[in-house]
């Protein structure tokens, strides 16, 4: 509970970058997470066939593992923080690629119900690089190529215990993608669900 203090706090928006290189204060993140490939698309997901994750289509032999390091470094409002953060991802199986990423994410705080569970809810924007163009994402391609770079989008959810808040089970939908064409004309790219732990100090 003592987060959602410090962000009522101060003025109604802040960013300072130089933070970024400060020590950390229980603003810097660690985190882990691993999981499936989703064959189901994600405007299919969230606009026009809504379902919950338990009515994915998943391959299992199609995986992810990632870590990334991230920082509390601005908020908007008494509700909002922005945080980025870098990450570098393997997959496996299937798809046989390389990661990294850079992105901003900005996260909520303050469910009522943070007294018994701490939640967050976050997404983010950025630019994603893979190292190479898998047939999976060649076949998901309009322009039949596919690309290296893409947009990163990530929504996620945490909880947390109030006891131990620097603790967060992770479930994150990792997304890359070329957005409509807006970012690549390859348009799909490759999508996992994953399930993992941030540490916070």
């Amino acid at each position: 509970m003592a987060a959602v203090f410090v962000l009522a706090a101060g003025p109604a928006a802040s960013w300072n970058p130089s933070e970024l290189l400060a020590p950390c204060r229980g603003d810097c993140g660690v985190a882990v997470y691993a999981g499936f490939y989703v064959e189901d698309s994600m405007s299919e997901l969230i606009l026009t066939s809504p379902k919950p994750p338990s009515a994915w289509s998943y391959d299992r032999d199609d995986r992810l593992v990632a870590a990334t390091v991230s920082r509390r470094a601005g908020r908007l409002g008494s509700h909002f923080t922005l945080e980025p953060e870098v990450g570098v991802g393997q997959r496996s199986g299937r798809q046989s690629a390389t990661e990294v990423w850079g992105a901003l994410f900005i996260r909520y705080h303050g469910f009522p119900w943070d007294g018994t569970v701490l939640t967050t809810a976050a997404v983010s924007t950025g630019l994603n690089w893979a190292s190479s163009v898998t047939d999976v994402e060649r076949d998901r391609a309009r322009d039949e190529e596919g690309s290296q770079w893409m947009h990163f989008f990530a929504p996620e959810i945490t909880f947390a215990l109030p006891s131990r808040p620097d603790v967060e089970l992770l479930l994150r939908f990792h997304h890359r993608s070329g957005v409509f064409g807006l970012i690549s004309d390859a348009w799909g790219g490759a999508q996992y669900a994953t399930v993992g732990l941030r540490f916070l100090f």
